[in-house]
């Protein structure tokens, strides 16, 4: 009765997430190298994405890098960026 796969949901929540951050970065500017994405930790996993794919698609497609940092005073389903470095 449909596709199965064991973490559809997490695939779907790390999806959602991943286009909120790309829609973030290209807010500021399309020449970011390298950012931080401030999160709460139970939001982590997918900001990451399943396999890290969240992670490795930012760098191949708009070649940015990602770090992340935990905070709990942030909000569960909110994040904070702070561009750490730009492109010349």
């Amino acid at each position: 009765a449909g596709p199965y796969h064991p973490a559809f949901r997490q695939l779907v929540e790390d999806s959602m997430w991943y286009d909120a951050i790309v829609n973030k970065i290209k807010k500021i500017n399309d020449k970011v190298k390298k950012v931080k994405i401030i999160a709460n930790d139970i939001n982590v996993n997918n900001i990451i994405g399943h396999g890290k794919e969240n992670m490795l698609k930012l760098k191949e497609i708009y070649n940015v890098d990602i770090v992340i940092e935990k905070n709990d005073k942030i909000k569960p389903g909110r994040f904070k960026i702070e561009i750490l470095e730009l492109y010349e």
